[in-house]
């Protein structure tokens, strides 16, 4: 029996709906699962499961998916699924609702598999289309067996119908896309015949061209979950205000039930909703007891998580130990970005999460021609004890090299004179946009970090953000080799005779920068993307919530003045 050639068809619109990087994925109708397939290239680590009614069609699913099964959805014995309630992260309905006897009751019942915040996701024929008006007007519409309504269709919906069916689910919808007429010359001929109607009828003409226009709605909905409001006092915003909290508030902010907001200096504990969960954060914050008990005293009258964001050596600041780290003992709990420091403050608090750093965008990927010219990235402040040891070696490969190679130098004043080579430019602290533009116009980074305990501490952001950039880089193993495969997505060098070496064979092959270059690239594109771990903080804020008697007591423990 050979399987009709729509079941093997993507929905592209539909596809890129789907969040990435989900758990648990249920797709009601996958005919040969190619939009499942299509979708665990890209997200491997995904469980992808696909119910289908046509049997032929599921035996082709069951090679592409994770699971597939020949089943109805309103009337098989669904034990056979084992899938357990609040189990899946997402449902798919591809064309499929309309087809269904009583949608309402299979949406109500399907969406308990979902976990609270997941999503459900369901390609829809709109009724309304400009196409069935005018058969229905002209009195010669029909069913098509493949056309906006086939023959199989049993439900119509308009927009408005299909809102209602997903919040009788209890879903909230988050997104309606639009796919468009496929006679877009026609529309336009037809549609203003219809605005006389809808001036009659009181209808907004604008609201009329959209509904008609649309041949089929993709709508995103998200089960009813807790709300979740972080706010953020920052308190260095100079320093990291952007990897650490802007950028990971913005895509909090994309996640239904979750509300970031963030100021500078002074907050104001008045702007959390009735029903949202809060957690207050402070970044960077050099907290005294003599004055900062009251203002953790009043958060913990008023219901707050409160956490200590820092991502730097606290024993930088001399304050810190004096006041016996009062600022990460008298929170909750502590986030930051390495486990060397997670491990450093777990001796003040144990209630430790490590956030990395990660990308907010992904450039274009860079063109091979990219790698023919040598161009050197420099960009630190105070890391004149880093690179000391290693001028000689630049110098001397510089030198032998001559004309051949230039050398951008961002910050470090020091460095570019100690530069001995006419080929160089220099660029004081500059904006980030400058910044980026600067590592994209090179092709060698070089990351050297002296194995001190306050480097050891360190994130490897600056590897992160070369690799985006599709930058082949040269690093200490001080905090790089935690995440930079050597020979693969970059090199470390082990002496200044390895690093010598190194940069000379970096210098002189554009193969070598473009292997190394790309493959850092592919691994930022995999591994260092916020939008795919946007999740983990909500989620984490979420179970530090849960345990908020637990984290009141140790609290109590480690300061009894606070109660």
């Amino acid at each position: 029996m050979t399987v009709p050639a729509y079941y093997d068809r993507i929905n592209q619109q539909l596809l890129d709906s789907i969040p990435k990087n989900l758990g648990r994925i249920v797709e009601v109708g996958c005919g040969t699962g190619a939009l499942g397939a299509a979708y665990k290239k890209d997200n491997p680590n995904s469980e992808y499961i696909g119910l289908e009614l046509n049997p032929e069609a599921v035996k082709i699913a069951s090679e592409r998916l994770d699971r597939a099964f020949d089943f109805n959805v309103e009337t098989s014995d669904e034990r056979q699924l084992n899938i357990a309630p609040q189990s899946c992260d997402a449902l798919v309905y591809g064309d499929v609702l309309e087809h269904l006897q009583d949608p309402w009751t299979v949406l109500n019942h399907q969406v308990s598999w979902l976990k609270p915040g997941g999503y459900v996701l369901a390609s829809i024929p709109n009724v309304q289309h400009w196409t069935i008006l005018r058969d229905l007007i002209q009195g010669k519409w029909e069913y098509q067996d493949e056309g906006l309504l086939d023959r199989t269709h049993v439900r119509f919906f308009t927009l408005e119908s299909m809102q209602q069916l997903f919040s009788q689910a209890g879903l909230i919808v988050k997104t309606v896309g639009r796919i468009l007429s496929h006679n877009p010359q026609e529309f336009a001929e037809f549609y203003p015949k219809l605005e006389p109607l809808a001036q009659h009828l009181k209808v907004d003409t604008n609201r009329l061209k959209l509904l008609t226009e649309s041949h089929q709605y993709i709508l995103t909905g998200v089960k009813t979950q807790r709300r979740l409001f972080i706010q953020t006092l920052m308190m260095a915003p100079l320093a990291c205000d952007r990897v650490r909290i802007l950028e990971p508030d913005h895509f909090s902010n994309r996640i239904t039930g979750v509300r970031a907001i963030s100021s500078t200096h002074s907050a104001a504990l008045n702007l959390a909703e009735p029903d949202e969960e809060k957690v207050f954060i402070w970044q960077r914050a050099l907290l005294k007891p003599e004055t900062a008990l009251a203002q953790q005293k009043n958060l913990l009258q008023r219901g707050y998580l409160i956490v200590s964001e820092i991502d730097d050596d606290p024993l930088r600041w001399e304050s810190a130990s004096e006041h016996n780290f009062f600022s990460y003992r008298s929170c909750h709990c502590v986030q930051t970005s390495t486990e060397p420091l997670a491990e450093f403050l777990r001796q003040y608090n144990p209630y430790v999460k490590v956030f990395p750093n990660q990308l907010a965008s992904l450039p274009q990927p860079r063109p091979d021609h990219d790698y023919e010219q040598a161009t050197v990235f420099f960009g630190a402040l105070n890391r004149e004890e880093d690179w000391k040891p290693l001028i000689g070696a630049i110098n001397q490969v510089l030198d032998e090299l001559g004309d051949r190679v230039s050398v951008k130098v961002l910050h470090d004043r020091q460095f570019f004179e100690a530069l001995n080579t006419p080929h160089k430019a220099f660029s004081p602290f500059c904006a980030y946009a400058n910044y980026q533009q600067v590592i994209r116009s090179s092709t060698v980074a070089l990351l050297p970090l002296e194995p001190t305990r306050f480097n050891n501490m360190k994130s490897d952001l600056k590897f992160v953000e070369c690799g985006g950039q599709g930058v082949a880089v040269l690093a200490s193993p001080t905090v790089y080799e935690r995440s930079l495969q050597d020979g693969k997505t970059g090199l470390l060098y082990r002496s200044v005779e390895d690093f010598a070496a190194k940069f000379r064979e970096l210098l002189i092959s554009p193969s070598l920068r473009r292997e190394l270059g790309q493959a850092a690239y592919h691994w930022v594109a995999q591994h260092r993307l916020l939008e795919h771990h946007a999740q983990e903080r909500a989620k984490w804020y979420f179970q530090m919530r849960d345990r908020l008697g637990e984290l009141n007591t140790a609290l109590k423990e480690r300061v009894p003045e606070l109660f």
